[in-house]
């Protein structure tokens, strides 16, 4: 029987845990990556001349915001001796010792570019490519464009490549440098300027604090008028993720004044004129950052509102909307995120088309995405986008579990997709829902819940940990851990298909608990 072909587009860590998925379901893939190497944006790549505008946008002190148990890959464990939050290199070093482990590097085109996946009337795809070769005899690259056709297609290239920038008034005739944060790479470039920072997601905070150490002032602006909920990286010396278990997070009730009072406890109030004004912590996408308040107490930073014009003089000036202006600022660094964009794909295969787009806000429809189980546009049921997501909580184990979900899919092992029409209404419903609890904006068009999520799906596959199931096959102890101890994507190897005789051992060691 000839295996289906499954092209898998970017080799990071969706494309590498769904290369590993579909060898592990004895189907034929093949990997195709822009770069020279795996593990996506968390490789940090310098901007020179040759590489103005990198893939990556991983900046060199960066550090991700959600502890090692909770992100790794659920039969491959990030080492526990390895701290609790990876610095970029740590990240990248996982995923090559990753590749390496499961050998996926043979599977894996390299200096490979999709210019186009086109849907086929025999419901295939045929994927054009462009390969760049080493350089000829009159030393300039050749490439090579070729085609072709695969069974399915993963879409594993991700959504922070596309740079957002807003619009303000005088913005082409500013006398200061502008550039994105996709483009930060160090502070020491910045040292004794005037800086302003736009955004308050992690990206501008993160770098707005590190700029405070070394430029003369860093002013950082507030686009919707107040912060968001600024969370700490650790409570009571444990990663902010280890707090909530399974049991607090399913059978207690959801408390936002409660996490609200424990992080003001840890670092402090928010100022009062940016006071946070949504009602629950719950309402925006987490921003963590654990010095930022001290760095305000000195003055290094100091919040403005929204910006009103750029000026054209030699001043340097910025207007903000309060009225209040500033002067001689050398750069502005928009932290502004980025927009969903898939160019080798026609976009009504990710926004659902004109007439569901119509449906909805400009800025809402501007990310707007219309996906099946945030995976399968309804029309085309045999292509899937993994890690077109923004989870409170780790992606990388998210990813993960949604391969596992489509080469089952694939194989036979759970239902097929339900109908078009059923599946448009599952989304739209979804949509909802996301606009109830966030407020209006382009980023939060694809949230989703850690253990919520990575529990659907679990549940359809027949890998989630049930209570009953862990007490009957492992005694009470591993029951125990399940319930009360660290949410780890590890417990989604302990049942079912391709479960994996090491994750009782590695959910103790994780849980600090000696499995001897």
């Amino acid at each position: 029987m000839v295996k289906p072909r499954v092209a898998i587009i970017g080799a990071g860590s969706s494309g590498l845990a769904a290369l590993k998925q579909c060898l592990d379901d004895d189907l034929d893939p093949i990997c195709f990556e822009q770069t020279s190497y795996v593990g996506g944006l968390w490789n940090f790549v310098d901007i020179d001349d040759k590489n103005k505008d990198p893939h990556s946008s991983a900046y060199k002190s960066l550090v991700i915001n959600t502890s090692k148990e909770l992100m790794t890959f659920s039969d491959f464990p990030i080492p526990a001796e390895w701290p609790p939050y990876l610095h970029n290199s740590l990240v990248t070093k996982y995923f090559n010792m990753y590749a390496d482990n499961f050998k996926l590097r043979q599977y894996i085109k390299f200096y490979t570019t999709v210019v186009r996946v086109s849907y086929l009337p025999d419901h295939r795809w045929k994927v054009k490519y462009i390969t760049c070769v080493d350089k000829d005899q009159t030393g300039e690259n050749q490439n090579s464009e070729h085609e072709e056709i695969f069974d399915f297609v993963m879409v594993c290239n991700g959504h922070h490549r596309k740079h957002r920038w807003p619009k303000y008034k005088g913005m082409d005739e500013f006398k200061g440098e502008q550039t994105h944060s996709h483009f930060y790479r160090r502070s020491a470039s910045f040292e004794n300027k005037r800086v302003v920072v736009v955004g308050v997601g992690n990206s501008g905070v993160d770098i707005a604090v590190e700029l405070s150490h070394v430029a003369s002032q860093v002013y950082l602006c507030v686009r919707r008028g107040t912060l968001p909920w600024i969370f700490p990286r650790l409570i009571g010396g444990k990663p902010i993720d280890h707090i909530a278990n399974r049991f607090s997070t399913y059978f207690l009730p959801r408390s936002p004044s409660a996490y609200a009072k424990l992080i003001v406890k840890t670092l402090g109030p928010h100022p009062p004129s940016f006071q946070p004004t949504t009602t629950s912590i719950f309402s925006s996408h987490p921003t963590l950052k654990t010095d930022f308040f001290e760095r305000l107490s000195t003055g290094t930073i100091i919040i403005t509102k929204n910006i009103l014009e750029l000026m054209s003089d030699e001043t340097k000036s910025i207007k903000f909307i309060d009225g209040s202006t500033v002067e001689n600022i050398d750069v502005i660094i928009y932290a502004t995120g980025y927009n969903i964009d898939f160019p080798f794909l026609d976009k009504d295969i990710i926004n659902g088309g004109s007439e569901i787009e119509q449906e909805y806000e400009d800025e809402y429809k501007e990310n707007l995405t219309w996906m099946y189980k945030m995976m399968f546009p309804p029309n085309y049921r045999n292509i899937a986008f993994i890690g077109l997501i923004q989870p409170l909580g780790a992606i990388f184990p998210i990813t993960e579990m949604q391969t596992r979900y489509v080469t089952s899919l694939i194989k036979g092992f759970i239902n097929p997709l339900p109908s078009p029409q059923d599946m448009n209404i599952a989304i739209r419903n979804y949509h909802n829902k996301l606009r109830r609890r966030y407020y209006l904006s382009a980023r939060h068009t694809i949230q989703v819940d850690y253990l919520s999520y990575l529990d659907e799906l679990s549940q359809e596959l027949g890998c989630y940990p049930y209570p009953l199931e862990i007490l009957k096959k492992f005694g009470f102890d591993i029951w125990k851990l399940n319930m009360f101890g660290l949410r780890t994507p590890i417990q989604y190897r302990l049942l079912g298909r391709q479960c994996w005789e090491g994750a009782k051992d590695a959910i103790m060691i994780y849980n600090k608990v000696n499995p001897n």
